[in-house]
């Protein structure tokens, strides 16, 4: 079979994997359930101008997947798959813009040309950070879609530029990808490609494109998409901007409030992992990026753009004070363009990196079910069938590549690919077993069988129970991120001291709390026990059928 098409299959079926779903696979705490639960709200109240979670405004994020996440669910209903499939789409046209843009745009070597923007589709698409991120409900696939489309756009109008063409309809779409980016996750959307852009000048000595890009249609399409959002939300919430702008982005790069802290290499660690099995045959792009290098000033050089597109969000993130691993994952794009072009270059046989891949899934796959089984994980979410073949396929493929390598070359690598499609299949197949222990659902629906109760989340906020429920809870002696302006309605946020005196009077509640709030319950009154997973107890004040007495 022509190795187009088997590229093409294997881009198939880790799509049709991207979007395949069991019942009972519940949304995810806390991120994808407050990235659905604020969408439900906007709803509710048919606001979606300010985002609240549980009433109280969230300013911490711009509206972009909120709104998508609001016409995905108005469509479909509310359910976890609705809200996932504005993510898992944007990660679909992410792969679809990596195959258009690379497709025999500049050829790697004679002939290859055409598979440069599929083999570059299929990296990004299988890999592990990639993969999880573009299947599940947060912003990171969404900002990456946007970025992706900027840089692109970008890249595009570099090249136009170099062969003395015009680029108006691209700088279009370099303002609206930097748009989107910004609408997704604020003011990074521009900084990062306005970085990348600024080095690529620098180094280049072209700065003739400054006038060029900031005398055209992108700053237009990127103001008359952003701004009217930004003023209609500090008109209807005065303050909001210093928040947003000041404590969300300068506060969180530069000073650890955020908490989220990680040493420097951090991030490099992350990419080395999240990469797999790519990691393994991704330095076969330094020599022609060496090349790359002495040649920039000379003429264009893709190599050169795609590493400052990696290596600018690498550094950027990786000096931030505030460190999680999904920041990455808009270099991807470019760090699966350099793969690609390593993979596609360099004939070399690939033996060894695929032997270094082998022994490194069968390290995972073994210590995994042997952790597995000695701690009683598998038995306790009855998954133990599902890791054990999962695990046996996975370490199968991967010696399978290396078997190959000497003759197939980099067809080698298709075996290597399908072993990750085994993992992938394997966490899709357990996730049933595992969701409410992950999200507590079953924890919110026991809390919402108890008609004409009062919910209320003691100590905590399980971001899934107000999505269960439909309507937003109660929270006792807690906000944490409730509230970003500090304003939350005093009927559903509670001191501690108003929590105990309702519990105490007999007022029917039902209460939601972690384990090991529990014990402070338990020491001062007794209660009705009414479901439980591995963070949460859900207990109420008056005796029922349901549960029995503490």
């Amino acid at each position: 079979m022509p190795e187009r098409r088997i590229l093409a299959a294997l881009i198939l079926l880790f799509s049709l994997l991207l979007f395949f779903e069991l019942p009972g696979s519940w949304l995810i705490e806390p991120d994808e359930a407050r990235y659905a639960e604020i969408p439900r709200e906007m709803l509710a109240t048919h606001d979606f101008v300010t985002p609240r979670l549980d009433s109280a405004h969230y300013f911490e994020k711009p509206p972009l997947l909120y709104w998508a996440n609001a016409a995905s669910i108005a469509v479909l209903g509310q359910s976890a798959f609705a809200a996932r499939l504005p993510t898992r789409l944007a990660g679909l046209a992410t792969v679809a813009m990596l195959i258009l843009a690379f497709g025999g745009s500049l050829s790697p070597g004679k002939g290859d040309g055409d598979l440069w923007g599929f083999w570059t589709a299929l990296i990004y698409l299988t890999a592990p950070l990639s993969w999880v991120l573009s299947r599940y409900n947060t912003t990171d696939a969404v900002l990456t879609f946007g970025m992706t489309l900027a840089f692109l756009a970008l890249r595009s109008f570099l090249m136009r530029r170099e062969a003395g063409k015009g680029a108006t309809g691209v700088l279009a779409l370099l303002g609206c990808g930097v748009a989107l980016a910004t609408l997704a996750k604020g003011l990074i959307g521009i900084v990062l490609p306005g970085l990348v852009f600024l080095i690529w000048m620098a180094l280049t000595g072209r700065w003739k494109r400054l006038p060029d890009l900031l005398l055209s249609p992108a700053p237009v399409v990127l103001l008359l998409l952003t701004v009217p959002w930004f003023v209609l939300v500090e008109r209807a919430n005065p303050g909001f901007s210093r928040i947003f702008f000041i404590r969300e982005h300068f506060a969180r790069f530069a000073t650890p409030e955020a908490s989220r802290p990680g040493p420097v290499y951090y991030f490099v660690l992350v990419f080395l992992a999240g990469f797999l099995p790519w990691t393994f045959v991704s330095h076969r792009a330094l020599v022609p990026l060496r090349d790359a290098w002495r040649a920039r000033a000379r003429v264009w050089s893709d190599e050169l753009f795609l590493a400052l597109w990696f290596a600018v969000i690498l550094v950027f993130f990786s000096l931030s004070h505030s460190k999680l691993i999904p920041y990455i994952l808009p270099a991807f794009p470019a760090a699966a363009a350099l793969a690609a072009r390593g993979v596609l270059r360099d004939a070399a046989s690939l033996r060894r990196p695929l032997r270094w891949h082998a022994w490194l899934v069968t390290a995972i796959g073994v210590g995994g079910v042997l952790y597995g089984l000695r701690s009683g994980e598998f038995a306790h979410y009855g998954v133990t069938g599902i890791a054990c073949a999962g695990s046996i396929a996975m370490i199968a493929l991967a010696w399978l590549a290396v078997r190959h390598a000497r003759v197939a070359g980099r067809r080698a690598l298709f075996p290597a690919v399908l072993a990750w499609g085994a993992f992938y299949l394997m966490v899709i197949v357990a996730m049933p077993h595992v969701a409410d222990d992950l999200s507590g659902h079953a924890v919110a629906v026991a809390a919402g069988e108890a008609h004409g109760r009062q919910v209320v989340s003691y100590k905590c906020y399980p971001q899934l129970l107000p999505w269960v429920l439909r309507h937003p809870i109660v929270v006792a002696d807690f906000t944490d991120e409730l509230g970003s302006d500090g304003v939350r309605p005093p009927s559903l946020f509670w001191s501690g001291a108003e929590f105990w005196r309702r519990w105490r009077s007999g007022e029917p509640m039902v209460v939601v709390v972690k384990r090991r709030t529990i014990r402070e319950m338990a020491d001062s009154t007794t209660f009705t026990t009414l479901a439980a997973n591995r963070t949460y107890v859900v207990v109420s004040n008056l005796a029922t059928s349901q549960g029995h007495g503490q």
